[in-house]
């Protein structure tokens, strides 16, 4: 696959353009489905037709994937990947009860997403998207956190992936909710294998300034998703994606910039990120409109 710093060939036009600093841009099929089947990789061909570098892998049940049908499936639509997850109800970094499952679940992800080829594992990895006790998050919390990601990662580190811890929406998770929360923790996780994941959807609800908390998290910034401030089509909102991008380039970040929104035909999803009404036409329309938009904004 021709990479983001080739130069001009035959093609897509957006595959044309060349992404500065080795960024990547792809979109998660959580826009179609949330699973990775062979429906799924069916659509890995118009995905790369679109201009994109790469997807992202929903991965909630790491074993009912097909690694090396997956690294078929990319490598023939000269795809790369990323993979995307969230822990189950049973598990959680930040309870000891139930940190064991949750450093497993994120083992067998980890194994996964490194078998199809990710170096990337993203999501909300301390806590189940949508579990709110009701109250601030606790000092005994935020240590049960550190340990637990220090567990995960090292675990990761031995699959050759690197852990890009989510910050959320206090509608989604009490844990944590901003850029300057999240590089406390990761100052305190000390890991290298666990680094920093941001999404405009969530920062645009919690941050002040986007760009600001972009340059409070950079050296821990791993990933990043592109989603409007109501999940539709990247730049039909309100979300600051001038200010995206320059603080992606001061900041010198080189990783992946991926295009997020949910089909509400997710049960377990929808109800998490509450997901009651359509946000985009449908998710092709979704993935046209957002690389149309994107890749321009960020060879700009």
């Amino acid at each position: 696959m021709p990479g983001p710093e080739s130069g001009p060939e035959s093609g897509p036009p957006g595959r044309r353009q060349r992404l500065p600093l080795r960024l990547r841009l792809g979109i998660n099929l959580m826009a179609w489905a949330g699973g990775v089947g062979p429906a799924e990789l069916d659509l890995l061909p118009g995905i790369a037709a679109l201009g994109y570098d790469g997807v992202e892998l929903p991965v909630f049940a790491p074993e009912a994937v097909d690694p090396p049908a997956v690294r078929r499936a990319l490598a023939a639509a000269g795809l790369a990947c990323t993979v995307s997850t969230a822990l189950p109800r049973a598990a959680s970094l930040l309870d000891p009860r139930r940190r064991p499952a949750a450093v497993d679940f994120l083992d067998r992800c980890a194994a996964v997403a490194a078998a199809c080829g990710a170096g990337v594992l993203c999501g909300p990895l301390y806590a189940p998207v949508g579990e709110l006790p009701g109250r601030p998050r606790l000092a005994a919390e935020w240590r049960a956190a550190v340990d637990g990601l220090r567990a995960a990662g090292e675990r990761a580190a031995g699959h050759g992936v690197t852990l890009a811890v989510e910050v959320l929406n206090r509608f989604e998770t009490h844990f944590l909710n901003t850029a300057a929360d999240a590089t406390a923790l990761l100052d305190e996780v000390a890991h290298p294998a666990v680094r920093l994941h941001l999404d405009t959807f969530h920062m645009n609800i919690e941050e002040r300034r986007l760009p600001a908390a972009l340059a409070t998290g950079m050296r821990h910034l791993a990933h990043v998703h592109a989603a409007e401030n109501d999940r539709g089509s990247p730049g039909s909102g309100h979300v600051d994606w001038t200010g995206l991008r320059d603080a992606l380039r001061a900041g010198g970040y080189t990783g992946w910039v991926v295009a997020e929104t949910f089909t509400g035909a997710i049960p377990e999803i929808a109800a998490a990120t509450a997901i009651w009404r359509p946000v985009v036409p449908d998710a092709w329309t979704y993935a046209r409109d957002a690389a149309a938009f994107l890749r321009p904004l960020l060879t700009a």
